[in-house]
């Protein structure tokens, strides 16, 4: 992944684009993956497979996710952002199936209706994959490196929940939310929400399990974490030189960006 560049988003899509930028940065942490260029689609991956396998097995992991990584995607004029379907915890065995499960998202209403909205072509957009080792995140969420609802730019916004990121991306659960002084990194307010379930790694697949009742009310993000994840933001956006919408991870105590795009919703 980190041979990918933003000079390749015709063959990989800006998703694959944006983590192998990532993946080059120094304290940055990515889950190691790789991505299928536009080259291959649902209808001719079978001349593919074994590259694709061989590709999975160099990761050294049971569980993946596949995300699309569409030419169009990530991007500043039109981010996607939950439009195209992500799987989570895949394995070796339904590999393929979920490949062609995330080429086929493209022609879903709500893709088709974003494109409408953003007065794009269907025909202008082409679909490259990403597949990633999967992170068993304790916590995971989401971060504006700028207050979106303010504008204010001297603000950091962090949302924080248990469990796997689709919940909050999905709207499942109500996440924690952190409001940052970018500057100082001092946390200025905070609203700690109930959370009863979160998505976790099953036996053979995800489930939704119970929160101990002990954690429910309790805060999502831990004190320690508050400064080395605020760097990493704060260090993605200078490399950007944007806003950012950042999505993240902590799993065995290790802080994991797993997606970075351009926040497209600012006046």
């Amino acid at each position: 992944m980190n041979k990918i560049s933003p000079n390749d988003i015709a063959r990989f899509g800006g998703k694959a684009a944006s983590l192998g930028a990532l993946s080059n940065i120094k304290g940055i942490l990515v889950p190691s993956g790789f991505a299928i260029g536009v080259e291959a689609t649902a209808l001719n991956l079978r001349k593919f497979e074994k590259d694709i396998t061989d590709r999975f097995h160099s990761l050294k992991t049971r569980h993946v996710a596949v995300r699309s990584s569409a030419t169009a995607e990530d991007a500043a004029e039109a981010s996607f952002a939950g439009q195209f379907d992500t799987f989570l915890n895949v394995t070796k065995g339904n590999l393929i199936k979920y490949i062609r499960k995330c080429y086929g998202s493209i022609n879903s209403d709500k893709v088709r209706n974003y494109i409408r909205s953003k007065e794009m072509s269907r025909g202008s957009i082409n679909i490259a994959i990403v597949v990633q080792k999967m992170i068993q995140s304790e916590i995971s969420g989401v971060a504006f490196s700028v207050n979106p609802v303010s504008g204010n730019k001297n603000e950091i916004i962090v949302e924080a929940a248990y469990g796997l990121g689709e919940y909050i991306v999905s709207g499942v659960v109500t996440p924690d939310k952190y409001i940052f002084n970018k500057k100082s990194l001092e946390l200025k307010d905070r609203k700690i929400n109930y959370q009863k379930h979160r998505l976790a790694l099953g036996t053979n697949e995800n489930k939704k399990e119970e929160v101990p009742l002990v954690y429910r009310n309790a805060q999502k993000l831990k004190k320690r974490y508050f400064s080395p994840l605020l760097k990493n933001i704060i260090e993605i956006e200078r490399r950007y030189k944007t806003p950012m919408d950042i999505e993240w991870a902590i799993a065995d105590k290790r802080i994991y960006i797993t997606q970075a795009r351009p926040i497209t919703t600012l006046i």
